[in-house]
């Protein structure tokens, strides 16, 4: 059965008590790939940023959801979740800037406040790369306007080390239907048939699309079996 870990929504970065850097993503192109991948009998683990309704894939449990708030929370469950897996999705839209400093208690409205000081987030999904096994495959996202799309997906693949990644343009986090574009670490470029579709069929599409290769590197590697049903 192939173990599948998929991230999921937003990270929020602390400004001080109350208040944080955060996005607008919802969560739910992230929940539709893994309840697809869950249909088609993986074993499937969401980390689930702020404000996702995350109920456990396919009738699993709950202990198959695990919550994060900030990057470097989400860093930490990665670096616990990813050797047990070998499916990563990497979903979630975290965020590339964080205060260098929590403010203590509640910023007052009229007081004396310093510029707030923002600092890089670490890039998670390179992070992973040097402890991913060659039996792993990693499915990253790119969110660019549509003229900037083909660059950073391919900058991504070769920086982040990842097997696929899925290119979105920005208006995909407001809406139901998606307009997707996938990238492969051999140089081809893939997409639906029929764009743009509503997210439940895409993820249905991209689960598909990636598992027989998923298979086949497991397969090579010799350390887990085809999907099959749930118990």
């Amino acid at each position: 059965m192939i173990r599948a870990l998929v991230t999921a929504g937003p990270t929020h970065e602390p400004i001080d008590a109350v208040r944080f850097i955060g996005n607008r993503s919802s969560g739910r192109m992230a929940l539709a790939i893994a309840d697809a991948l869950a249909g088609q009998g993986c074993r499937v683990k969401i980390l689930a940023g702020p404000g996702v309704p995350a109920d456990p894939p396919a009738g699993g449990t709950p202990d198959r959801v695990r919550r994060f708030t900030t990057a470097d929370d989400l860093g930490r469950l990665l670096a616990e979740e990813w050797p047990a897996h070998d499916l990563l999705v990497m979903a979630a839209a975290v965020a590339d800037f964080k205060p260098a400093r929590r403010a203590e208690g509640k910023l007052r409205r009229g007081a004396a406040v310093a510029p707030i000081e923002l600092v890089p987030t670490g890039d998670l999904l390179a992070g992973l790369a040097g402890s991913t096994r060659p039996d792993q495959f990693v499915v990253g996202f790119a969110l660019e306007e549509p003229a900037e799309l083909d660059r950073s997906a391919r900058d991504k693949l070769a920086r982040k080390r990842a097997d696929v990644i899925v290119a979105n343009p920005l208006a995909t986090m407001d809406a139901s239907d998606v307009d997707a574009t996938l990238y492969l670490r051999d140089g081809r470029v893939e997409r639906p048939a029929d764009r743009p579709m509503p997210k439940p069929a895409f993820a249905a599409w991209l689960a598909a699309r990636i598992l027989p290769e998923v298979r086949a590197r497991l397969e090579r590697g010799g350390t887990a079996t085809l999907p099959g049903p749930h118990p």
